[in-house]
């Protein structure tokens, strides 16, 4: 605050230049227009600052969920390459065994599980500098309306030519602790080439 009201005092008239003389809305301080600059200086200032703070006050929290992991939510190329092309196999969940593929064609995806309507289809990110890697989807067609649109949060791995991939349900907000995590949705699959 001092530096800008000692900025002000550089405005001060001096008596070679009595042209017009005004006083500041902010504190009352009086000051000259000397030239076209000064007007945009007393006008930025006050912006600046107001846009340092908003900009302090819209990052976000850090917390243990999703929200927390997005600062490695870039797209990874290594990757997403290494996911490129369909992948078959089987799910593990207890009550969902059987066949599934899953296909990554650029940022997309495509989901088939054993039933006729456990499908789905949706774009996808992976986050760079996690252990295990994960991959956030967002789902953009299925049977069920509900899930289109919601999010979907996977861990997965890559390992002597196999896919570990384990999910949460859509809409669920946290990461998967781990491959074999309660309540989450478990495949391996082998790439197709």
């Amino acid at each position: 605050m001092a530096a800008w009201r000692n900025s002000l005092k550089s405005l001060t008239p001096s008596p070679s230049h009595q042209r017009s003389i005004n006083t500041c809305h902010f504190c009352d301080h009086p000051f000259q227009y000397q030239d076209s600059n000064v007007m945009k200086k007393i006008i930025l200032i006050p912006l600046s600052i107001a846009a340092l703070f908003a900009a302090g006050c819209s990052t976000p929290s850090k917390s243990n969920s999703a929200a927390a992991a997005a600062e490695g939510s870039t797209p990874s190329k290594a990757h997403s390459t290494a996911l490129e092309g369909s992948w078959h196999g089987n799910e593990l969940t207890p009550d969902h065994q059987g066949p599934a593929s899953l296909t990554f064609s650029g940022q997309s995806l495509e989901f088939h599980g054993a039933d006729a309507n456990d499908w789905c289809k949706g774009t996808f990110i992976l986050r760079k500098n996690t252990d295990p890697k994960q991959l956030v989807g967002t789902i953009t067609d299925c049977p069920s309306a509900d899930a289109v649109g919601k999010t979907v949060y996977a861990i997965y791995k890559i390992e002597n030519g196999s896919l570990t991939i384990s999910g949460n349900a859509p809409g669920d907000l946290n990461i998967p602790a781990a491959f074999d995590t309660s309540g989450t949705r478990q495949f391996v699959l082998k790439h197709n080439y």
